[in-house]
């Protein structure tokens, strides 16, 4: 079933806004030739391409609010169906009524989803929320536009509009408001994996690969 090493049916990366879950999406994704999804990105592209999804989610988005349950679950679950055996998601699910749902379309392998927490405590998240930019075709982040395009697509660079202080503190309080419960649920299940995300994305990653007991060799 799964690939390149990976025990699981699929990776839920959970963690507070700018913990680096796309990056370790992107780089866990890479590792074991796996689908990627990142629910934050593929929202905001949405709105950018006007469609109706777009129109229904812009409001959410433009007052840093996250969409509604449905919402989530619509966009979610409409990708998980294609996506097959083998996946990466980031920023879902969010709330606890969402990781219930994504427990029942799992059914009888829900018990070989892994969840990683990436945890990064708020003085990190301030620094590294001042000088993210992220690709507009693919998902990509990093610490700055000093390539001047994307190293992945070459696409270009944006930042997020919601990437000020003001904006990522209220964020960080809506997520431990709606998604450390998230992170409860997932533990008394055993299928949390807690890990730091201080430090590079390089040291982070080798952490993730340990807690998932990637069988892969780590170090090569």
């Amino acid at each position: 079933m799964a690939r390149r090493g990976l025990k699981f049916a699929g990776v839920v990366l959970l963690g507070p806004p700018a913990s680096g879950k796309g990056t370790q999406g992107r780089l866990l994704a890479e590792r074991g030739e796996l689908c990627y999804f990142s629910t934050g990105q593929e929202l905001r592209r949405e709105v950018e391409r006007g469609t109706e999804f777009g129109m229904r989610t812009a409001r959410y988005l433009s007052q840093n609010r996250y969409v509604p349950d449905e919402m989530a679950l619509e966009l979610a679950m409409s990708w998980l169906a294609d996506a097959g055996s083998g996946w990466v998601i980031d920023g879902f699910p969010r709330t606890r009524t969402q990781a219930l749902e994504l427990d029942d379309s799992l059914g009888d392998v829900a018990h070989r989803l892994r969840t990683v927490f990436l945890d990064v405590p708020l003085d990190e998240i301030l620094r590294r929320a001042a000088g993210r930019w992220e690709c507009g075709r693919c998902p990509w982040v990093g610490p700055s536009d000093e390539l001047g395009a994307c190293p992945c697509c070459g696409g270009a660079l944006v930042r997020r509009g919601d990437d000020d202080p003001p904006s990522v503190r209220k964020r960080v309080a809506v997520y431990e408001d709606l998604t450390l419960p998230v992170v409860e649920f997932y533990a008394e299940s055993s299928r949390l994996v807690h890990v730091s995300g201080v430090g590079s994305a390089e040291e982070v990653f080798k952490r993730v690969l340990i807690g998932l007991e990637y069988d892969d060799e780590i170090h090569g």
